[in-house]
């Protein structure tokens, strides 16, 4: 989810307290990176800075864990927009295509591979980036994206931003048939959608017929954790 450190409206301590009203055990803060469109970004200073508010909300609200992580741009040549010194202190990545930049599908594709390949990325965001209605999405080779999610262990997500709803249900069916693992995630700006944009998550996936034991966010903290540092690990 995302807060006004980025282009969410609301504070990581409103976040908190929406999520400790549904009865979430653990939530993740993951905002922009510096080369997102979003009207506001993560810079390396404001990054810092919001380390030291989760670590405060941490003391303050010790009923739910608060993750610390970045949605982070996969830039045209496949590198990340945040260095590693950045990135590896925080509990989880995520990466994001949000630009094509007038690239093919396969170069589209040899980005999320040099992505899902490094080995502090822990999830690829709305795969397709479309845009419902009005844009239809990358025309990838999604089966082969999937293969190498299993390959990197890196996590896939649904995502239930009403614009997105991606994975869509038959991609998401397609990527749980290769075997991949997935996460359902709000990709939510403001606090009072919260709950609305999991429920969307969750119908997209159960139209790709997609099950608890298919996505990682239903499991215990402990296994969330140990899935990133298997990634971390290589």
């Amino acid at each position: 989810m995302h807060t006004d450190f980025s282009d969410g409206r609301d504070t990581v301590e409103a976040m908190v307290q929406a999520c400790r009203g549904l009865g979430y055990k653990y939530i993740a803060i993951t905002d922009h990176s510096p080369h997102s469109a979003a009207s506001r970004n993560l810079s390396a200073g404001s990054i810092a800075r919001q380390a030291e508010e989760i670590a405060r909300l941490r003391e303050q609200y010790p009923d739910i864990t608060i993750l610390h992580g970045c949605e982070v741009d996969i830039l045209p040549d496949g590198r990340l927009d945040f260095p590693d010194r950045i990135l590896e202190r925080l509990d989880i990545v995520l990466a994001s295509l949000h630009a094509r930049a007038g690239q093919s599908g396969e170069h589209l594709l040899r980005r999320y591979s040099a992505a899902m390949k490094h080995p502090l990325v822990t999830l690829i965001t709305h795969p397709t980036n479309r845009l419902v209605p009005h844009k239809p999405g990358y025309d990838l080779d999604y089966d082969a994206l999937f293969q190498m999610a299993v390959e990197t262990r890196t996590i896939v997500e649904i995502d239930g931003s009403p614009a997105h709803l991606d994975l869509d249900g038959a991609l998401s069916r397609r990527a749980i048939a290769a075997g991949a693992m997935l996460a359902v995630n709000s990709d939510c700006h403001r606090a009072e959608l919260l709950e609305m944009q999991m429920q969307l998550g969750v119908t997209t996936a159960r139209r790709g017929w997609v099950e608890r034991r298919h996505v990682v966010n239903t499991r215990p903290l402990d296994e969330v954790r140990a899935a990133v540092a298997a990634k971390r690990k290589g």
